[in-house]
């Protein structure tokens, strides 16, 4: 393990709200670690204490008043980096987080490559045919089980876009299970979502659902 540097005043809460969380969306990426990726128990293991952690290094989404924290976690070069991500992101979505953006990259080839791993690993279903007429498709943790499903307003041919993200008619609000968004490092796909998000889900929404941006 690494070391952390922790802002003073930070009330841990996570050790306290484990016993009733409902860890479906984790349990579902543990498998896929062991069953398709063939990672030894040890970096399961590893994958699962360093999440835990830096997850309990987050604000609880049950918080009701308007929080913000923020981190860095570096790690070396193909040392495992979007599999423990992955792993956070399903964590998270299961400790109560409703909003999920992942930067990916300042290129079209790394965005789509890293929505395909956000696919096998969280959505479980194969998001390009979101554009096609193709029937739907369950890949990777949604092989195992799909009865809860995120939802994703970005897919693996196509960075976000405003007129596709509308025509979803799927305010965030309304949605049960989390709604997820993999996008490029660019200053208009950064503002479009954020105009978007203001304008058809009201200017609070970031306030009033607890969002986990990476």
């Amino acid at each position: 393990f690494g070391t952390q540097l922790t802002a003073h005043g930070f009330k841990p809460w996570l050790e306290s709200a484990k016993k009733g969380i409902d860890w479906y969306y984790w349990h579902r990426y543990r498998r896929l670690l062991s069953e398709s990726m063939k990672l030894s128990r040890g970096v399961i293991g590893t994958i699962h204490d360093e999440t835990e952690r830096i997850l309990g290094l987050l604000e609880n989404p049950a918080v009701a008043t308007s929080w913000q924290r923020r981190g860095m976690v570096v790690g070396h070069v193909q040392s495992g980096k979007t599999a423990n991500y992955i792993g956070l992101v399903a964590k998270a979505a299961d400790a109560g987080y409703k909003v999920i953006v992942v930067i990916a990259g300042v290129h079209n080839n790394l965005r789509n490559q890293t929505q395909v791993r956000v696919d096998e690993g969280f959505i479980g279903r194969d998001s390009a045919r979101l554009l096609s007429r193709k029937a739907d498709r369950c890949i990777g943790v949604g092989k195992y089980d799909a009865t809860r499903r995120p939802v994703s307003f970005t897919n693996a041919v196509k960075d976000f876009d405003t007129r596709m993200a509308t025509g979803r008619g799927l305010p965030l609000h309304s949605l049960s299970e989390p709604a997820v968004f993999v996008i490029k490092k660019n200053y208009n796909t950064l503002k479009h979502l954020t105009e978007w998000m203001q304008e058809h889900n009201g200017s609070s929404v970031a306030r009033e659902l607890p969002l986990l941006l990476i």
